[in-house]
């Protein structure tokens, strides 16, 4: 199955390091977009508008406040990113500082390839990644999110990836179907039209999509369905058909609705 890439970023002084990671990337479903030394010159290049970027910082230069204060612009200007800080050493008040400054999880460049890739799998589905020893004050500066705890080879957070991968094999038609309508962004009434059903039954339904794949709410499910490259329907609203390739689901749309038109459930 072809799964729909992340739009990534890197920033950092050492070319030498983005070009290394850019090759590592290349080979998971992260699309280097742009790579520059600095946030500054990131945003003078066309960066996307209306999606979710991953930016990868390195902050092994000589002036950590001055990173961090780059971090807190980038995530300014670009409200839905996901920033990950890469550093040198784990250090407390760094960490700190990053968080503050909006990233979304802090490793280090000791961490092999995979688990590397597995924690940007979990940013990416909205989770907060973080080495485990200052996990207990993190949750002071955002007690906002839920984090998992890397540990050196992050074995719990690849488990939590392989668990959401093998989400999509016990999701039904009818869910596949209504999980394309969270990514539009359509709300539960306007799915229940659509599939000819019961808004009470539509509300069901997603709940237990939530539950099978593991997130929390229609926004992290709609990211979910798009990094997995959930099918669409060939024909017809009854959830039952055939359906084709992930592609068809990105076709002509503008943007990620699902992120703008929040609903409950």
């Amino acid at each position: 199955m072809t799964k729909q890439s992340f739009v990534t970023v890197l920033v950092g002084p050492s070319e030498l390091l983005r070009e290394g990671l850019s090759r590592i990337l290349d080979t998971a479903k992260f699309r280097i977009l742009f790579s520059a030394a600095c946030v500054h010159d990131l945003l003078q290049k066309p960066l996307p508008q209306h999606r979710p970027i991953l930016l990868i910082m390195d902050v092994g230069g000589t002036d950590a406040d001055a990173e961090f204060a780059q971090i807190a612009h980038f995530k300014a200007i670009c409200a839905n990113s996901h920033v990950v800080v890469l550093a040198d050493h784990c250090r407390s008040s760094d960490i700190v500082s990053a968080f503050r400054a909006g990233a979304d999880a802090y490793l280090t460049k000791a961490a092999p390839s995979d688990t590397f890739i597995k924690a940007l799998e979990l940013v990416m589905l909205g989770q907060m990644v973080l080495p485990v020893e200052p996990s207990a004050f993190i949750q002071d500066i955002r007690p906002d999110l839920k984090y998992n705890a890397v540990t050196d080879d992050l074995t719990s957070a690849a488990a939590k990836i392989e668990n959401v991968e093998r989400g999509l094999s016990i999701l039904s038609n009818r869910e596949k179907c209504i999980l394309r309508c969270l990514v539009e962004g359509e709300s539960n009434k306007t799915i229940a039209r659509e599939i000819r059903i019961a808004e009470a039954t539509v509300k069901v339904h997603v709940k237990a999509i939530l539950r099978k794949i593991r997130v929390r709410n229609r926004t992290q499910a709609a990211v979910w369905a798009m990094n997995h490259g959930v099918l669409t329907l060939a024909s017809g609203p009854s959830g039952n058909e055939k359906m084709t390739g992930p592609q068809d689901l990105f076709e002509g749309q503008k943007g990620y609705p699902f992120l703008a038109n929040a609903h409950p459930m």
